[in-house]
């Protein structure tokens, strides 16, 4: 924690060859930093914090955890994250999760979708008032609905369906299919974009797991 740039420091003068006066008095920054974590300096102290005792990250390094603290210090005080975006102790801790009014209330545009993501979106849809606008008689391919999110313009789809797996799902998806172009208007065309093909290529599975 606070080290990457001392990484820098370090390589240039280990991995370079870089021979500067100045390292001898950069070496007790140095050594803070690889003894300890967040540090505050005084001219006459330095304040070195431990690290944590509970550190988790999600799979691309950035601080996650879906159950409890992404970071957490033997003295109980604790940080929470989402992917990235430190979020409510709250938001976490309860199983629930936050309400919708909870979140849609959020300015911060990062923290809200992080919230959105822990709540899910079927969740949202009653919240953000969701019109319909396709939908098909097998609830394994679902419906596709359009909502409006608070601060962002343009037309947001989001398609619900059930899986035999994990029950009913709710998923964002764009307003165009990337590998066509084609406007996606209708839940085939929001299904063939999440199986990653187009509409005129997409076949429903005969088996569902």
């Amino acid at each position: 924690m606070w080290a990457p740039y001392d990484c820098y420091l370090s390589a240039a003068r280990d991995v370079l060859g870089l021979d500067l006066p100045v390292h001898e008095k950069y070496s007790w920054w140095e050594q803070a930093a690889i003894h300890g974590g967040f540090r505050v300096l005084h001219e006459k102290f330095c304040l070195v914090c431990d690290f944590p005792e509970v550190l988790k990250v999600d799979d691309e390094n950035r601080p996650h955890c879906e159950t409890g603290p992404s970071h957490k210090w033997r003295d109980g005080w604790s940080l929470y994250h989402w992917h990235g975006t430190k979020v409510p102790a709250a938001w976490i801790e309860n199983k629930d999760g936050p309400s919708p009014k909870t979140v849609l209330a959020e300015k911060n545009m990062e923290v809200r979708a992080a919230g959105i993501e822990i709540i899910g979106w079927v969740k949202m849809l009653d919240a953000l008032n969701a019109k319909l606008i396709d939908r098909d008689d097998d609830s394994l391919i679902g419906s596709l609905y359009s909502v409006t999110l608070p601060g962002l313009t343009g037309r947001h789809l989001i398609v619900k369906y059930t899986c035999p797996r994990n029950g009913i799902m709710g998923q964002p998806v764009p307003p165009k299919n990337h590998i066509d172009g084609e406007e996606i208007t209708t839940v085939m065309g929001a299904k063939a974009f999440l199986a990653d093909t187009t509409l005129a290529d997409y076949l429903p599975p005969e088996i569902r797991t």
